[in-house]
C-alpha cells in the first residue's frame, strides 16, 4: 500500500478512536450505550451524561436514576416518563414535551427546560437550584419540597402549580401566572414575582416572603 495510504488509514482508525472516547453515540443511531431510542424503552441506571437526545421519541420511557448530565434532550418526547431520582444537571430539555413525567428527587441543577411543556409534571423533592424554567407551561405540576434558590420562572405559566413547602430563595418569577398556584410553607425570600398574575385562588398561608418583590404582605 502506498504510504499516503497507510496514512490515511492511520488518520482514520485515530478519528474512530477519537469518536469512541468523546461519549455515546449522538441521535439518529438506534441505541446509545446500550440505551434503545423509542417509545417505552427500559432504560433504568442508563449511562446517558453528555448524550445527544435531540427530538428523541421517549414517551412512557423508564430512565430511573439514569445519568444524563450534561446530554441534550431539546425537543424530545417524553410525556409519562419516569425520571426519578435521575441526574440531569446541566441538561438541555428546552421545549421538551414533559407532561406527566416523573422527577421525583431527580438532580436538575442549573437544567435548561425554557418553554418545555410540563403539565402535570411531577418535581417533587427534585433539586433545580438556577435551572431555567423560563416560559415553562407547567399548569398542575407539582414541585412539593423541590429545591428552586435562584431558578428562573419568568414568564411560565404554572396555573394550579404546588409549591408547598419549596425552596424558592431568589428566584425569578416576573410575569409567570400564578393563578390557582400553592406556595403554603415556600420559602420565597428574595424572590421577584414583579408582574406575576395572581389571585384569590393563590395560597399563601405560612409562606416567607421576606424581601420578596411582588409577593402579598401577610
Amino acid at each position: 500500500m502506498p504510504q499516503s495510504s497507510w496514512r490515511a488509514a492511520g488518520l482514520l482508525a485515530a478519528l474512530a478512536s477519537w469518536a469512541l472516547a468523546t461519549g455515546p453515540a449522538m441521535a439518529g443511531s438506534d441505541s446509545v450505550n446500550g440505551c434503545s431510542l423509542t417509545t417505552a424503552t427500559l432504560c433504568p441506571d442508563a449511562s446517558l451524561a453528555h448524550a445527544d437526545l435531540r427530538g428523541a421519541e421517549l414517551n412512557h420511557s423508564n430512565f430511573l436514576k439514569a445519568d444524563l448530565t450534561g446530554a441534550d434532550l431539546t425537543g424530545a418526547k417524553l410525556r409519562e416518563a419516569n425520571l426519578n431520582q435521575a441526574r440531569l444537571p446541566g441538561a438541555r430539555l428546552e421545549r421538551a414535551s414533559l407532561g406527566k413525567t416523573a422527577f421525583r428527587a431527580a438532580q436538575m441543577q442549573r437544567t435548561s427546560l425554557q418553554a418545555a411543556e410540563l403539565t402535570e409534571a411531577n418535581l417533587q423533592n427534585a433539586k433545580l437550584a438556577e435551572a431555567n424554567l423560563s416560559q415553562a407551561r407547567a399548569g398542575g405540576a407539582s414541585f412539593n419540597g423541590a429545591s428552586l434558590q435562584g431558578a428562573d420562572l419568568r414568564q411560565a405559566d404554572l396555573r394550579g402549580a404546588d409549591f408547598n413547602a419549596a425552596e424558592l430563595r431568589g428566584a425569578a418569577l416576573q410575569g409567570a401566572d400564578l393563578r390557582g398556584a400553592n406556595f403554603q410553607g415556600a420559602n420565597l425570600a428574595g424572590a421577584d414575582l414583579s408582574g406575576a398574575t395572581m389571585d384569590g385562588t393563590t395560597q399563601w398561608r405560612g409562606a416567607m416572603v421576606d424581601g420578596c418583590k411582588g409577593c402579598p404582605l401577610h
